[in-house]
Formats: structure tokens, C-alpha cells, sequence
């Protein structure tokens, strides 16, 4: 008889999912340094990954840490001095390192719970859930597909996966960054030429935030794709062989 499963390859609901997945190390540090918040977000921490953001939004902004960032990059360092507050910035830079480090840490766990929950032949595998308020069906996607939405769609990708905080957060995020920094109305006036009004009305501090959002709801969306397949796959291919194979079933042999 057969212990049960100590840790769970994914959960599936009407309104979420969520998988523990094989992840980089680095690609979750990097994505910490481009985003506090992001690097949990891939690794499937939405609550610590939206706290993280929401301190990001509102240290950042209240340090105009951005807007020193663009002074920086069109050589006024005058300027990027004098429009940083220091005491914002330095309690930015203590949470910013650390969640740098954890993000380092948690993904080289969480690593080893996939591998040892991947090895547990006895799981909970369910392909769907029915709710009073929605349906959740695990079911094979189109990793390209689900970029070209996201790409085009931002935040409403995530429909494609029935994943409601994804699609919370996505369009919170890029509908908030798009009006803060007026990206619409600039890419308005560069549609008809008139680039130094553009320039204009772009908000630096706000638009900064803008392609580290943008690439990150494409990038987590084709990773979601990717492992949702591998889950689906591992599921029919458990249920078949429990169920439909024969027990003497002559199985290949692997050459050493």
C-alpha cells in the first residue's frame, strides 16, 4: 500500500491553476531584478508577488527612483541627483536585494519539490473542476497561440488558461501603466508624425515601468503554456497506464 502524495504537481480550480514547475534559478533572480515581484509571480507566489509589486509601484514612485533612471540614460546626472529622494531610495534598495536572493533560494526548492513530487506515483491528478461560478478544464494549449494573445492582448491571455488573479493582475498592471504614463497618446502622436508632442506627454516615471510588465505577462504566459501541456500530458498518460494497461505489459528496454 502506498503513501499519498506528500506535495502536488499542480491544483486545478474553476476560477486558478497554479503548478510547481522546474524553474532557472537565474531566469527567477532576473526577473526579481527587473521587477520586484516577478521572479515570485513565475514561481507561483501570487499573494508575496503582488504585495512586492505593490511596493515597487509605490516606493518607486514616491523615490522618483524611475525618473532619476531617465535622467541617467540621457546623461543629465545633475538632474537624476536632484530628483531622487535618498530616503525612499535606500529603504527601496534593502527589500530590493533581498528579493533578489529569495527568489534565488525559493526556486532551487522548489526545484527539488518538483523533482520528488514528480517521482510520487500516487497523485491527485484532475483534469477538471465544476463550480457554481465556473468550470475548469486542464486541456492542451498552443504555446505560440497563447504568446500571440498575450502579445497582442496583454492581460486577457490569461482567459485562455481561466486563471483569475493572472487576469487581474495583467490588466490592473498595463491598464494603470498605459494611463499613468500615457503611452496610448503618445503612440498616437507617433502614428502621425509628431514626434517632440509625443515626447511631450510621455510620463517617464510611469513609462519606465511599462516593457518589464508587457514582456513578463508574455514570457509567464508561455511558460504557463508550456508546463500546463506537461501536466496535462503526465495526467492522461498516469490515467492510461493505471487503468487501461495490462499488468504484463512488455515494456521497452532502455539501452545503457
Amino acid at each position: 500500500m502506498g503513501l499519498p502524495n506528500r506535495r502536488k504537481l499542480y491544483i486545478l480550480r474553476s476560477y486558478s491553476n497554479n503548478f510547481l514547475k522546474l524553474t532557472n534559478p537565474w531566469v527567477a533572480l532576473w526577473w526579481s531584478a527587473a521587477f520586484p515581484g516577478f521572479g515570485y509571480i513565475l514561481l507561483g507566489d501570487f499573494i508575496l508577488g503582488f504585495i512586492l509589486m505593490l511596493f515597487e509601484l509605490v516606493v518607486n514612485t514616491l523615490g522618483h527612483i524611475n525618473r532619476s533612471i531617465y535622467f541617467s540614460m540621457i546623461g543629465d546626472f545633475e538632474q537624476a541627483k536632484e530628483v531622487l529622494d535618498k530616503r525612499w531610495f535606500l529603504a527601496y534598495m534593502a527589500v530590493y536585494v533581498f528579493v533578489i536572493y529569495d527568489s534565488y533560494r525559493r526556486a532551487v526548492e522548489y526545484n527539488k519539490s518538483y523533482i520528488l513530487a514528480y517521482r510520487e506515483k500516487i497523485q491527485d491528478l484532475n483534469i477538471f473542476d465544476l463550480a457554481p461560478l465556473g468550470i475548469g478544464n486542464l486541456d492542451k494549449t498552443s504555446p505560440a497561440n497563447s504568446v500571440i494573445w498575450a502579445a497582442l492582448s496583454s492581460g486577457v491571455s490569461s482567459m485562455y488558461y481561466k486563471n483569475i488573479p493572472n487576469l487581474i493582475f495583467s490588466l490592473f498592471w498595463i491598464g494603470l501603466l498605459s494611463y499613468k504614463s500615457r503611452l496610448l497618446e503618445g503612440i498616437h502622436y507617433t502614428f502621425i508624425m509628431d514626434f517632440s508632442k509625443a515626447k511631450e506627454v510621455l510620463e517617464p516615471q510611469w513609462l519606465l515601468f511599462f516593457p518589464s510588465v508587457y514582456v513578463f505577462v508574455i514570457y509567464h504566459t508561455y511558460i504557463l503554456s508550456i508546463y500546463n501541456n506537461k501536466c496535462y500530458d503526465l495526467t492522461l498518460s498516469r490515467f492510461l497506464k493505471k487503468h487501461f494497461q495490462k499488468k504484463d505489459f512488455p515494456l521497452p528496454i532502455k539501452e545503457e
